[in-house]
C-alpha cells in the first residue's frame, strides 16, 4: 500500500477595523492522507494532528474508490523557510494612523490586516519529503468618500500599508459623477477588477483536467489567444509571490511555468493525477484544499510591462479606470463571457480623469486579452483564501461599453 501524509498549520495574526480596532488571532491545523492500493485511491482529513483518524478515514473511503493503475507520484526532498514577524500594535498602529489622516480629507477607512504564516509537510511512500514555510501580509480595505472602492492586496513582507493605498489616493478626488463612456474605448483594469474575470477562465482553459474532460475546449500549444504585450505564467519561487513553495501539495518539485509567452499559448498546469489520466508527467501543481487535491496555479503572474499608471492612463482619449466590478460569478468560465457592473469607473478624457460613473460592461476575457494596449509595471498581490497568490499589474485593454 503506497501512502502519502500532508499536514498543515496556518497561523493568523491581525487587526480589523470598522468603528474601533479589534485584534484577532486564529491557528487552523489539520492532517491529510491519501492512501493506493491495488489501483484504489482513498483520502481523507482530519482536523489536528490526528494521523491515526486520518488514515481511518482513508481506509474507509478505500474501500468505496473504483479500480485504476494510479500510483503516487515521484516526490522530492524539499526544504524552505520564508517565515518573519509583523507585531500587531504596530499594524494597528498604521491602520489608525492611515484612518485619522484620510478622515481628514472625509475620506472614510476600515477592513482587515492579517499576517499569515503557513507551514506544511508532505511524506510519501513514493519519496516525497517536504517541509517548507512562507508567511505573508493579506489587506482588505474599504474605502469611503465621493469615490468608494474597496481595495485586496498583499506582500510578501511588512512594508506598510501605503504602498497600496498612494497609487489610489490621487485618483479619487474626481469632481463628481459625470455620464459614462459610450462605444469603443480604452479601458484601464485595476489588478482588484481583473483577477475575478481573469482567474475563472485562466483556471478552465489552462488546467489538465480540462484536457481531459474536454480537449476541444483547452488552450492548444502555439495557439494565439492573447496580445503580444501578454505574457501568463506561474511562478511559486517569484520571491514577492505570497504562496511561496519549493514543492506542490502532493511533494513533487515546483517551478515556473509559462502559459501564455507573448500572446503565444505553451502550457497546461497537471497534478499527479490529471497528469496519468492524460499520459503526461505532472508539473508540480498538485494544489490540496482540504483531503481534495486539484491541478491549479501555486501564484499566477501576469508579467509586468513598462507602463506607469499616469501613462497608462495619460494615453487614453477616451475611456475609463475600472476600480473594482461586480457580477463577476456570473462569468462563464468555459467561454470566457461576462457580464458585469462597472463600479466605481473613473471617466477619463484625453489622458485626465473627468468624474466617476458606474455602468454594464458586457465581453469576453480572451477578447480583452487579444485587445490589450498596455500592461502596468507594478504588480499587486492577491491572497486568495484557498491558498492561491496572484500577481497582476494594471492592464488597458480596448472594450465596448
Amino acid at each position: 500500500m503506497e501512502r502519502e501524509v500532508y499536514r498543515l498549520r496556518e497561523k493568523r495574526i491581525g487587526v480589523s477595523l470598522e468603528r474601533n480596532l479589534r485584534p484577532f488571532a486564529r491557528v487552523r491545523e489539520f492532517t491529510a492522507v491519501r492512501l493506493v492500493e491495488n489501483g484504489k485511491v482513498g483520502s481523507a482529513l482530519a482536523e489536528g494532528r490526528d494521523e491515526g483518524e486520518a488514515l481511518r478515514l482513508a481506509r474507509e473511503t478505500l474501500r468505496f474508490s473504483r479500480e485504476e493503475d494510479y500510483e503516487l507520484p515521484s516526490g522530492c526532498r524539499a526544504r524552505w523557510n520564508r517565515t518573519f514577524e509583523a507585531n500587531v500594535e504596530d499594524i494597528a498602529g498604521e491602520l489608525s494612523a492611515l484612518a485619522d489622516e484620510l478622515g481628514e480629507e472625509d475620506i472614510s477607512l476600515s477592513g482587515t490586516v492579517e499576517l499569515i504564516t503557513r507551514r506544511f509537510s508532505v511524506e510519501s511512500t513514493a519519496g516525497a519529503d517536504v517541509d517548507g514555510a512562507y508567511s505573508l501580509v493579506k489587506v482588505w480595505l474599504e474605502v469611503g468618500g465621493k469615490v468608494p472602492f474597496q481595495l485586496s492586496g498583499g506582500f510578501a513582507s511588512w512594508t506598510g500599508l501605503r504602498p497600496l493605498v498612494e497609487p489610489y489616493l490621487g485618483l479619487v478626488g474626481a469632481p463628481g459623477e459625470v455620464k459614462p463612456p459610450k462605444g469603443s474605448v480604452e479601458g484601464v483594469m485595476a489588478p482588484v477588477s481583473l483577477y475575478p474575470l481573469l482567474l475563472g477562465a485562466v483556471l478552465w482553459k489552462f488546467r489538465g483536467s480540462t484536457a481531459v474532460k474536454a480537449p476541444e475546449m483547452v488552450a492548444k500549444e502555439g495557439e494565439s489567444i492573447a496580445s503580444p504585450l501578454v505574457t501568463l505564467l506561474d511562478d511559486p519561487r517569484d520571491e514577492g509571490s505570497l504562496r511561496y513553495v519549493k514543492a506542490d501539495d502532493e511533494g513533487v518539485k515546483a517551478g515556473r511555468n509559462v502559459l501564455i509567452d507573448a500572446g503565444v499559448a505553451r502550457g497546461l498546469l497537471w497534478d499527479s493525477y490529471t497528469a496519468w489520466k492524460a499520459g503526461r508527467e505532472s508539473t508540480g501543481n498538485g494544489i490540496r484544499i482540504g483531503e481534495r487535491i486539484f491541478d491549479g496555479p501555486h501564484n499566477m503572474t501576469l508579467a509586468p510591462g513598462r507602463k506607469g499608471l499616469d501613462a497608462l492612463i495619460g494615453e487614453v482619449e477616451r475611456g475609463f479606470l475600472a476600480l473594482g466590478v461586480r457580477g463577476a460569478n456570473t462569468l462563464d468560465p468555459t467561454t470566457g463571457d461576462f457580464s458585469v457592473v462597472v463600479t466605481p469607473a473613473l471617466v477619463i478624457e484625453r489622458g485626465e480623469i473627468k468624474g466617476f460613473s458606474r455602468f454594464e460592461l458586457r465581453g469576453n476575457v480572451w477578447q480583452l486579452l487579444k485587445n490589450t494596449t498596455g500592461v502596468g509595471k507594478e504588480l499587486a498581490r492577491i491572497w486568495l483564501d484557498e491558498g492561491l497568490s496572484l500577481s497582476l499589474p494594471f492592464l488597458r485593454t480596448e472594450v465596448i461599453v
